[in-house]
């Protein structure tokens, strides 16, 4: 089931604010298309009585007419806000003036969770003295986005490091009873050894993101081991695998986010920290500030960093010009590089874009938007 041919018009309500009027077409999988049309009443979303009730339950704040801001700083439309929270706005907020919209089109946008990244995605607005994410107040400021996230990976890593401490306390609590029951099988010296030799590798990546430091948990394995000994390595073993399992989700998207923005940025590494999240680091070695990044620079960042750490696993995401600011060597590869990502965090994605670059070898996947193009 899919959506498709989608497009919206304006419909004049006065000076302060216009009714959306969006067209949706619900392909379904055997082919047949269901029409639909919805009108959202203006007058209704402009009133303090829902504006009022949007603050308290979806946690948003209307920025305008026609404009409001979710707790992650994403600005969205009453039309997106609408979709977004169909399921919980109640049904005396929503008016049809030409149609409705259908029960399966409805059910299929409550099904699947969508994720917008927009051209404006360098600067967010902060309140001063909360840190929630507001453009109502007077005391908001514009912070850029990479140092929000900056703080975002310290809070994600912190919650990484106490997972591991309650995994740790758990097994640790229950390791003499089991280390003392009989194994069902008598691991060879060369596996333990193949084992502890894979652990280790592990505790240097986590290590080279502060997470973990690579010489605590070592051991000395002797060159000769008895019944018992390799009984007790191997359940040492087991234990240590599922305390550094706590750890696989953030290193495998921190590992990917560094690796490829290392390959974008010149005479500067991006480096992980669990006090200062993320930061920059010269070929010489001095500490630079994220805000000496270059605007290309941030939306690369940015863009990456949303896409790995934001967006749900099956959620479709929805990129508006991913070209902006980047180089043409970097809009060829980014797909290459989406793809990398949605693999690894399992997400759907559509892309618009003015660039050739960004198509590529793709270009065949590309549909052409805009009046009097045929669908």
């Amino acid at each position: 089931m899919s959506v498709s041919k989608p497009h919206q018009e304006m419909l004049p309500l006065g000076e302060e604010f216009e009714m959306q009027q969006i067209f949706l077409n619900l392909r379904l999988p055997d082919g047949r298309e269901i029409p639909s049309n919805a009108g959202f009443d203006g007058e209704e979303f402009t009133s303090r009585r829902f504006r009022d009730w949007a603050v308290r339950h979806l946690d948003v704040e209307p920025m305008g007419p026609d404009l409001w801001l979710t707790s992650t700083g994403l600005s969205i439309s009453t039309v997106e806000l609408v979709t977004r929270y169909m399921d919980r706005i109640p049904a005396s907020a929503l008016r049809s003036s030409k149609g409705k919209v259908d029960a399966q089109i409805l059910s299929f946008l409550g099904e699947n969770e969508v994720h917008i990244i927009e051209t404006q995605r360098l600067l967010t607005l902060e309140d001063t003295e909360s840190g929630d994410f507001r453009r109502s107040s007077s005391r908001s400021h514009s912070v850029r986005k990479v140092e929000t996230f900056a703080r975002d990976l310290t809070r994600r890593l912190a919650e990484a490091l106490a997972e591991n401490s309650r995994t740790s306390q758990e097994l640790d609590r229950t390791y003499p009873r089991r280390v003392l029951q009989a194994h069902t099988e008598s691991p060879s010296e060369e596996r333990i050894r193949e084992r502890y030799s894979e652990q280790n590798e592990l505790r240097k990546a986590l290590s080279a993101i502060s997470l973990l430091d690579e010489n605590v948990g070592r051991i000395d394995i002797p060159p000769k081991m008895q019944d018992w000994q390799r009984n007790a390595l191997w359940t040492y073993l087991e234990d240590t695998e599922k305390k550094l399992s706590t750890f696989n989700d953030i290193l495998a998207k921190v590992s990917l986010l560094q690796e490829i923005v290392n390959t974008r940025f010149l005479y500067k590494n991006l480096q992980i920290d669990r006090r200062k999240g993320l930061h920059l680091v010269s070929d010489e070695g001095a500490e630079l500030g994220l805000s000496m990044l270059s605007s290309g620079e941030q939306h690369e960042l940015v863009l990456l960093y949303d896409l790995l750490f934001n967006v749900q696993p099956g959620a479709l995401v929805l990129i508006d010009e991913p070209e902006i600011s980047l180089h043409v060597s970097w809009q060829k590869r980014f797909i290459e590089d989406l793809q990398r990502i949605a693999r690894l965090v399992q997400f759907r994605t559509i892309v618009a874009t003015h660039s050739p670059q960004i198509a590529g070898k793709w270009i065949s996947r590309m549909v052409s938007l805009g009046p009097g193009v045929a669908d």
